[in-house]
């Protein structure tokens, strides 16, 4: 977001905000405005997102301003002086916020989410969050990740990236290019129309095959800054009609983004031209026009000047604040959080932020670059030993989280996890009502996947992992499927040593055997998907196993339903027509596992160990809200059986994440091993009786 030339609040400007656009500053609160009200009520202004885009543009044009009138004047930039600029305007402000959410996390978020959330912290702390950001979007196993407090930050991430890159790539062009200073103006244009026309069409590319990685790609957003940028040299208008109405469309064309995009459009893209395109006319057309006039009315001025500020702080507000009340917001809390914000911002900007920028005892006056740099180091290195502190203490207490659930899945209580949902064999014991195994903040761990079972090798082939290979196994038995597939690899392995089958295992995540086109996040996603499965098909059809069984995620990656069909009857079709391409063999589906509710873990917690299973349950239909394709697949296919564990979660009305003192999910979706492990008995029991054998 923009950041630059906003005047001190609550004193004199000064020389800083000499140059001060007042239609910049409306621009900066109605980009603040859209994006806070966007994440408060993200289903009543659902385009608020592209306020980031705004701020992008302004950046552009401001900054570039600032060093083409350097160039022209002295014929060079001074790189450090330029970046102690940049470091005395931004770091204050966002440095504190990072410290006091640090603390924040450690003080009220469950210990389950310290290690991503403090991860985020360290990221943003150097100015990469967004690249963070981008390598969790394309990593299956993150995907579930709640936001963090400070995710907000990859904007600032790019900032900062541009605010590197673009006098690096002036100056390699002054170095290049020599001549009068019309001669450096002009080839400071050609290249970065350049570099804003390859970065367009970079953009256009990455949002249609990536569309996760695109948004927060520097170089996917760089073309927004090199439009600001380009403004930069553009003529003022001419045309006073132009000057009249240019502000006013302008504005038109951001509104309608803000109430005419959703998350559901491809973003950034051609969609981000609207928030482009009309702050690059206000930006061409406004200055001195009546939209400055707006800009200069008190209210809107004080949004523009602590625009910074409301953008730093809102986001872990939003973030945090539930984690304290032990509640989903609601529209008190949502209010609150709007004037707090607000207050908050402007005493940190009035109090902290200005004083260290501006008072020759900090880093104010005539404060060398190298000064500011060894302080800049050192409020950095302050907020980084606060995450490693968290860190640490989450590692220390894991260590004792990890032996206690070893001693326990090793000598586990009468009844523990599926046992105490046996219905054939009852049983209860209260000790279970003093426990929660794993603890939350482990239970990502507690996942038995293997590499040699997951994914694709180089080639493309299948890694197809044998997982026990007696010298004369009674049968051969392939399972396959997603995610939800693999985290049963510890039952499979079980009931294969238990019955001496050959037992093997293939998995891909969000990938599972059919033969409808399922959604991808990239179309690389989606052609290794449909290559996986030509290659397991093959594997079984050269080495036929005795029986498969499949599994997938209902709610991950749903079909892409043809013309004339519905996603049900999409989702069904496929499984059979992939099916029937498998060996002649019998077929065992697994009824997919209810879904939690999203903030389960975080309930979990929160509550005390004997009233977790009551306190975070949710209804039965929305744990089974997903259509799952498998039993009317099963119905459609001679040799396909179903085994439906549903009884082992829910009861007729609710499903729990705490059965029988164990934690039944370790993210949004995927089942613990210790919880897959309790039903290994009941599961074998049900795969033999459907397989006759």
């Amino acid at each position: 977001m923009s950041v630059t030339a906003a005047p001190r609040i609550g004193t004199t400007p000064t020389a800083p905000a000499a140059d001060l656009r007042h239609d910049v500053q409306a621009l900066r609160a109605i980009a603040v405005l859209a994006v806070l009200l966007y994440h408060l009520w993200p289903a009543r202004l659902t385009g608020g997102f592209i306020g980031v885009d705004v701020f992008f543009v302004i950046s552009g044009f401001l900054i570039t301003s600032h060093l083409v009138r350097e160039v022209d004047r002295t014929g060079r930039i001074r790189l450090a002086a330029f970046w102690a600029r940049r470091a005395k305007r931004l770091l204050p402000a966002s440095l504190l916020v990072l410290a006091a959410t640090a603390v924040g996390i450690i003080a009220v978020v469950p210990r389950a989410q310290w290690q991503q959330f403090l991860s985020e912290v360290g990221a943003a702390t150097l100015y990469v969050e967004n690249w963070f950001l981008a390598a969790s979007a394309v990593d299956y196993h993150a995907a579930t990740d709640s936001a963090s407090p400070v995710r907000h930050f990859w904007t600032l991430s790019a900032e900062e990236q541009f605010y590197i890159l673009l006098p690096l790539l002036l100056l390699a062009t002054l170095w290049v290019v020599r001549g009068d200073a019309d001669r450096r103006r002009r080839s400071i244009i050609v290249v970065i129309a350049a570099a804003t026309a390859i970065s367009f069409v970079y953009s256009l590319w990455l949002t249609s095959t990536s569309p996760s990685v695109s948004y927060f790609s520097t170089f996917a957003r760089a073309w927004e800054f090199g439009a600001g940028a380009l403004l930069a040299f553009a003529p003022a208008a001419g045309s006073a009609a132009i000057r009249r109405a240019g502000p006013w469309v302008g504005i038109a064309i951001i509104a309608l983004g803000i109430v005419g995009l959703s998350g559901d459009i491809p973003f950034p893209g051609v969609a981000a031209l609207l928030p482009v395109v009309g702050t690059g006319l206000v930006l061409w057309t406004a200055a001195g026009s009546g939209l400055a006039r707006v800009g200069a009315f008190r209210p809107v001025a004080f949004l523009g000047a602590t625009s910074y500020a409301i953008y730093l702080w809102h986001w872990p507000l939003i973030v945090l604040v539930p984690y304290v009340t032990e509640r989903p917001l609601g529209t008190i809390d949502q209010v609150a959080i709007l004037c707090g914000t607000i207050l908050i911002a402007w005493i940190s900007t009035r109090f902290i932020e200005e004083p260290v920028r501006f008072s020759p005892r900090l880093l104010g006056g005539g404060r060398r670059p190298r000064t500011v740099a060894v302080w800049s180091a050192v409020a950095m290195a302050a907020v980084l030993a606060i995450v490693g502190a968290g860190l640490v203490a989450l590692q220390s207490q894991s260590v004792d989280d990890v032996a206690a659930l070893r001693a326990v899945r090793a000598d586990p209580p009468r009844c523990f996890g599926a046992a105490s949902q046996d219905t054939a064999n009852p049983c209860e014991n209260p000790i279970l009502n003093t426990m929660v195994m794993p603890d939350p903040a482990i239970a990502k761990r507690d996942d038995e996947n293997r590499d040699d079972c997951w994914g694709t090798q180089e080639d493309g082939t299948p890694n197809i992992c044998t997982l026990v290979d007696p010298p004369q196994p009674t049968r051969t038995v392939f399972a396959v499927g997603d995610s939800h597939n693999n985290t049963l690899i510890g039952a499979y392995r079980a009931m294969a040593e238990s019955r001496g089958w050959r037992m093997q295992v293939a998995g891909l995540g969000g990938c599972y055997l059919t033969d409808a086109r399922q959604g991808a996040p990239s179309e690389e996603s989606r052609e290794r998907c449909e290559s996986w499965r030509s290659g397991i098909v093959a594997a079984m059809q050269a080495d036929p196993p005795d029986a498969v069984i499949v599994t997938n995620s209902a709610g991950d990656r749903r079909v892409e339903p043809p013309a004339g069909q519905t996603l049900e009857e999409a989702t069904v079709a496929g499984l059979v027509s992939a099916w029937k391409r498998l060996p002649d063999v019998p077929i065992i589906a697994i009824r997919d596992n209810p879904v939690p509710a999203a903030d389960a873990l975080t309930c979990v917690s929160q509550s005390e160990p004997g009233d977790a299973a009551g306190e975070c349950s949710i209804r039965r239909s929305e744990a089974f809200r997903y259509f799952d394709g498998q039993p009317d697949a099963v119905a459609a296919t001679t040799r396909a059986r179903l085994v439906d564990l549903s009884d082992l979660y829910c009861n007729e009305d609710r499903c729990s994440p705490v059965i029988g003192g164990v934690l039944v999910y370790r993210d949004k979706s995927h089942v613990t091993a210790t919880w897959a492990e309790s039903f290994t008995p009941i599961l074998e029991k049900r795969v033999v009786e459907q397989l006759g054998w």
